[in-house]
Parts: C-alpha cells; structure tokens; sequence
C-alpha cells in the first residue's frame, strides 16, 4: 500500500541515462556527450533544501542545487550513481528540460520508492 501511495504522488516524467564518449563537432569544436541507455519513468521531483550548498574547485566556489527525485520501486534497472536523469514533463514548468546527476540512491527492504538525491547539472 505505501508504494502505490507513494506513485500517487509522482506526477511529474524524466529519463536517466548514462553518459557516452565524448564526441567532437567537427564545424564548431564543441565537445559534446550523448545520451547512453536511456530509460523512461514516471517521477517525483522536489528540493532537497531551500538554499544552495557551496564548494570549492580549481579555487573557484560552486553553489550546487539539491533536490530529491523519487522513482518507482519496481523502475528496472534502478537508477544508479552517477547517471544524469532529465525531467521531461512536470507540473511545475521550469522544472521541464532540467539535468539532474545521481549522487545517491536509497536501497532497502521496505523501500516504497526509489530516492535519489540529485545534484542540478543545468
């Protein structure tokens, strides 16, 4: 029961996937990676805080935004560690289109959905 409750709430789509190799457009340079294995699912998106959390890298500080995607528990293969995941369609507009990267994901035995905890690549 508190699975379906839990898919109840996810009225939001996205797709994860994992990064290919890095291709070269060979007109402007651009150093792009495509999108390996995709999956589709029906998802749940919200802050993880209301503030940006900051770091260091190469000297430079980096505010990174926190947010908690919920999947179903049943999604096969579960997302993992790393994977990019996209919202595709969601209730709150400018949520559409953002880019997600996993951080980490909840396992257990009386999991009612899969939580990731994501970090905003875009």
């Amino acid at each position: 029961m508190g699975r379906r409750l839990a898919e109840s709430q996810m009225d939001s789509t996205g797709h994860y996937f994992d990064l290919g190799d890095p291709v070269t457009d060979p007109d402007t340079g651009e150093v792009t990676r495509p999108e390996a294995n995709p999956h589709t699912t029906i998802c749940r998106v919200r802050p993880a805080t209301m503030r940006d959390f900051h770091s260091q890298a190469g000297g430079e500080e980096l505010f990174a935004s926190n947010y908690v995607v919920a999947v179903p528990f049943e999604q096969s293969p579960a997302p993992k560690v790393k994977q990019h995941f996209v919202i595709d369609a969601s209730p709150d507009p400018a949520m559409v289109g953002v880019e997600l990267q996993v951080r980490q994901v909840s396992y257990g035995d009386h999991v009612t959905a899969r939580r990731m905890l994501c970090y905003k690549v875009t």
